[in-house]
């Protein structure tokens, strides 16, 4: 048996998904550079926002998992957590790219905290 969800309800499915998973990040601000990283509880990279351009960058991780959850492509899924992402950061969000945060990424994460713990 297959099950037709509309648009409208998979966005809001998608979007209370992203809001029980990632309302509470931490965000690192990075000696006042152009951009922002946003880490969840577990300290992986979800999200990173370049403030000049107005554009997201949404970890790989995360893009295949709602692919493989909800069987929509990234150039369907990507407005969706545009827009979830503005409405709950209260940030324009202009485009939205995927990245592959690697482990230079997350060095700056562990600098950071630990210049936080200091």
């Amino acid at each position: 048996m297959r099950i037709i969800i509309t648009e409208n309800k998979l966005e809001r499915v998608i979007g209370k998904w992203l809001s029980k998973n990632y309302s509470e990040m931490d965000i690192y601000d990075h000696d006042n550079q152009p951009w922002c990283l946003y880490v969840d509880k577990n300290g992986e990279i979800i999200f990173l926002y370049q403030h000049k351009d107005n554009e997201l960058y949404v970890s790989k991780g995360l893009m295949k998992f709602l692919f493989n959850i909800f069987s929509i492509d990234e150039n369907h899924i990507k407005p969706i957590i545009g827009g979830w992402f503005q409405e709950h950061n209260d940030l324009r969000t202009d485009k939205v790219l995927t990245w592959d945060f690697d482990d230079d990424w997350k060095k700056v994460v562990r600098w950071e905290t630990k210049k936080r713990l200091s």
